[in-house]
């Protein structure tokens, strides 16, 4: 054991940081933003219900519920649609993740804040600010790992923001396929102008 460590000079270092820099608790304001979603699904989910219930009665909010989850599920579109707004909620926690095991944090342990994520037909894209003493480039150093950290994707292309140095644009790549096709605002652009780029 001792001369594996030894030779991995990477190990070491992340032994080091790990120790001296570890990653900080967020407070209640950061978790609630970060689950945002999901303490939305879990509120509004029962108040949906219980509207239901009182205006159309119990066999029709049952009813009209199960239709909605036929729809979403047996139509291609919504539940293509559906996959792609489950993977925009998954994404940012597994990026997250992958950026605490790769000690991209400031020296008081913050990780950068994923502003926003949107589907993408190559997957999804998420802004990224780093805060003070962290960059894009720590990002780009970390790829692997943050491919490895988001299931079931193939890789992520890390990219500065064109405008502003403290952001980052992480395209997290599932369908590679579709990677070399231009995103859904450029096709929408191009649909608006009977195909013509703006």
């Amino acid at each position: 054991m001792r001369h594996g460590i030894r030779r991995n000079r990477r190990l070491i270092l992340r032994l080091i940081e790990s120790a001296t820099g570890p990653v900080a608790r967020p407070g209640p304001l950061v978790l609630l933003w970060r689950w945002r979603y999901e303490v939305g699904l879990a509120i509004g989910a029962p108040g949906c219900w219980l509207l239901m219930d009182r205006q159309l009665g119990r066999t029709a909010a049952i009813t009209t519920i199960a239709a909605v989850l036929l729809v979403a599920v047996l139509w291609p579109p919504a539940r293509a649609e559906l996959a792609a707004r489950m993977w925009c909620v998954i994404t940012p926690h597994r990026i997250r993740e992958g950026m605490a095991q790769a000690l991209i944090v400031t020296a008081r342990g913050k990780l950068p804040i994923v502003l926003h994520t949107r589907p993408e037909v190559f997957g999804e894209r998420l802004l990224i600010w780093c805060r003070a003493g962290t960059s894009p480039a720590d990002l780009i150093d970390a790829r692997d790992l943050l491919a490895a950290a988001c299931w079931l994707a193939g890789d992520v292309r890390i990219t500065r923001h064109p405008d502003r140095a403290s952001l980052a644009i992480v395209d997290v790549i599932r369908y590679p396929d579709r990677a070399d096709r231009p995103d859904r605002a450029d096709e929408k652009r191009r649909s608006a102008v009977g195909g013509k780029e703006t």
